[in-house]
């Protein structure tokens, strides 16, 4: 993966919320995880990236926490901190820390249960905010057509990207 590749964006992938500009957060979906890049409006401090975390059960996230499974770059300029991200995604890190942290049990009693991305063209599919009990489904030729099968479990942004 190469620093270009990764888009970031205003819209939370998860809840397709959008965000003010001057909020400071950003969103990038790689692989299934989802970052969220902070740099607070006008100030001169790092760029960070963090994971997602607010689909995620309390006393798993806190066990997860302990360990050393955490996925957090940093850097002063945005440029390098998303090629901090690119080299690190494909690695026997990224691996070992995207098993543990897709093996967490997600909030039953999130909103939406599926988040629809294109992994190419004509190639649609539905990522399930919790994994325990949903799986991945696809592929789709288009987003409408698996939003018009998922229904009301698909997230359904507020603004195009």
């Amino acid at each position: 993966m190469r620093a270009e590749d990764i888009h970031l964006s205003y819209t939370n992938p998860m809840t397709g919320q959008t965000v003010s500009r001057d909020w400071g957060e950003r969103y990038t979906e790689i692989d299934g995880l989802v970052l969220v890049v902070e740099h607070y409006y006008r100030s001169r401090s790092a760029w960070t990236a963090h994971l997602f975390t607010d689909h995620i059960e309390a006393m798993p996230l806190a066990d997860w926490a302990r360990t050393d499974g955490h996925l957090t770059f940093a850097h002063v300029r945005r440029r390098e901190l998303l090629q901090q991200i690119a080299e690190c995604v494909g690695s026997e890190e990224w691996r070992e820390k995207r098993a543990r942290w897709m093996a967490l049990p997600r909030k039953r009693a999130w909103r939406n249960r599926y988040r629809i991305v294109q992994r190419g063209p004509r190639d649609w599919w539905a990522l399930p905010a919790d994994t325990v009990r949903d799986s991945e489904r696809g592929p789709w030729p288009s987003e409408s057509a698996a939003r018009a099968e998922l229904g009301d479990a698909a997230v359904r942004p507020t603004s195009r990207r």
